[in-house]
């Protein structure tokens, strides 16, 4: 059943990857330069390059990492030694975030099938692998495939924690995904901060034994190297060619005030914050030729918008999406001090034997301890509004954009709340196990027709 789950992820992706003519994704002929460049050439490139550098923007998306276009380059590089068909090179490149979306959808069933029981976990996997936006950024040449497949990696280990104390393996299974994700898209940085915060309170506040400083001072040193072996060259190789930024961010923004076109240096960009305008305002703001204020713009855009933000599925059909997660995010009022109180009692029943017979005295200590589960609630909920938060930063400070693809990173603790919450709905109002599944599996298999009506209604005719 698994592994057909996944076999239809890739197939699906395959569809939407061999359709698509070349940059009618959001700045393919950018990052797929990259990918040129690393065949041509066997080096990685400066940011300013002349060869890669934009010349609207005045930069290359070789200032951030490019350890995606780096793994693209490997299928293109073996195709290209065959033919010199550029489509077929160019769909070996975007070959390589299909493999990372199958490989996405195994761990998400993984994951799920450690927190939810029976049918519902796959309903939990259905809602995440078959969004159209989660699809959509698996099909052409990105960082934001191994960005989502990071984050699920970390997400796995979060949950096996959970059962085995951070064991060596599960410690080695975090320190690959936040090492993977340190080598992607920075919007997909809050899920590394959300990690170290969900490791150090686990051990910290959650174990037997309290403050255990050498057990997380070992684990931690041991996770802290295998990252820096994974991603530490990149930001080392930074800060080395390019004066100290080992993010590249402000090199970046010096080559885009010298180099890019007038209108788009940073300089004289127009952003909703110099027009004086408050982030609410922002919110509710509508320019001329858009449908919906900018929020809403976000949210729709998140469950699925193609192009350059230029095609778009129904509204309706985007706006049943968005009713049925906050269904399920209101599902959690139900239980909602149980799901987030950190605290609770330690109980201890002691046995002692008075004469012939056994007394049990029930002792209740008045110090209390926190429970993993609610500290696993409480950062699966910071992963899932950070991208949101930084998607205001950017859009407010930098540059206006509804882009909802860039709250993809919190995907997995979004769907997990909006599934936990529907199984608080049914435990309450249902009770009844046959019904539940039968709801769980139909809403599983709409959401898979809405992804097909959208791929052959709304996508395949737009390309």
């Amino acid at each position: 059943m698994e592994a057909g789950f996944c076999g239809l992820v890739f197939v699906f992706l395959i569809a939407w990857v061999v359709v698509q003519p070349y940059n009618v994704s959001p700045d393919e002929s950018m990052r797929y330069q990259i990918v040129e460049y690393l065949m041509k050439h066997g080096t990685i490139p400066h940011g300013g390059d002349p060869e890669i550098r934009d010349f609207v923007w005045g930069i290359s998306y070789a200032f951030n990492p490019i350890f995606a276009y780096m793994l693209a380059a490997v299928p293109a590089k073996i195709v290209s030694l065959f033919t010199a068909d550029t489509f077929a090179i160019l769909v070996a490149a975007r070959m390589m975030n299909v493999l990372l979306g199958t490989g996405m959808a195994f761990l998400v069933l993984r994951i799920g099938r450690r927190l939810f029981p029976g049918v519902q976990r796959w309903l939990f996997a259905v809602l995440i692998m078959f969004l159209p936006g989660t699809l959509f950024v698996f099909s052409y040449v990105n960082n934001d495939g191994l960005a989502l497949f990071s984050t699920a990696l970390m997400f796995l280990m979060w949950v096996r924690s959970l059962e085995d104390d951070w064991s060596l393996k599960t410690c080695i299974g975090l320190a690959v995904g936040i090492g993977l994700c340190a080598l992607s898209y920075y919007n997909a940085y809050g899920v590394i901060l959300c990690s170290i915060l969900f490791f150090g309170v686990t051990i910290l506040m959650c174990r037997d034994k309290k403050g255990d400083i050498k057990f997380l001072l070992f684990r931690g040193a041991l996770i802290t190297g295998i990252v820096l072996i994974l991603a530490g060259w990149w930001f080392v190789r930074s800060y080395v060619i390019y004066d100290g930024d080992i993010l590249g961010m402000r090199t970046s923004s010096m080559y885009a005030e010298v180099y890019a076109q007038d209108i788009y240096k940073p300089s004289n960009r127009p952003t909703i914050q110099k027009l004086g305008m408050s982030i609410f305002e922002m919110f509710i703001y509508v320019p001329g030729d858009w449908e919906h204020n900018w929020l809403l713009t976000v949210l729709i855009s998140f469950v699925g918008t193609f192009g350059y933000m230029t095609v778009f599925m129904p509204f309706l059909l985007s706006k049943i999406y968005i009713l049925f997660f906050g269904g399920g995010l209101c599902g959690l009022l139900i239980r909602i001090k149980e799901t987030f109180s950190l605290a609770k009692e330690r109980v201890i029943k002691q046995k002692r034997k008075v004469r012939q017979e056994i007394l049990i005295i029930t002792v209740t200590k008045k110090n209390k301890y926190w429970q993993k589960k609610s500290v696993f609630h409480w950062c699966m909920l910071i992963a899932a509004v950070f991208p949101f938060m930084l998607l205001i930063y950017y859009a407010y400070c930098s540059e206006f954009q509804a882009q909802g693809r860039y709250m993809l990173p919190g995907i997995i603790p979004l769907m997990y709340f909006v599934t936990y919450g529907y199984g608080n709905i049914l435990n309450k109002f249902i009770r009844n196990e046959g019904i539940s599944k039968v709801l769980y599996m139909a809403a599983s298999v709409l959401v898979v027709l809405g992804a097909l009506y959208t791929y052959f209604g709304v996508f395949l005719p737009a390309c």
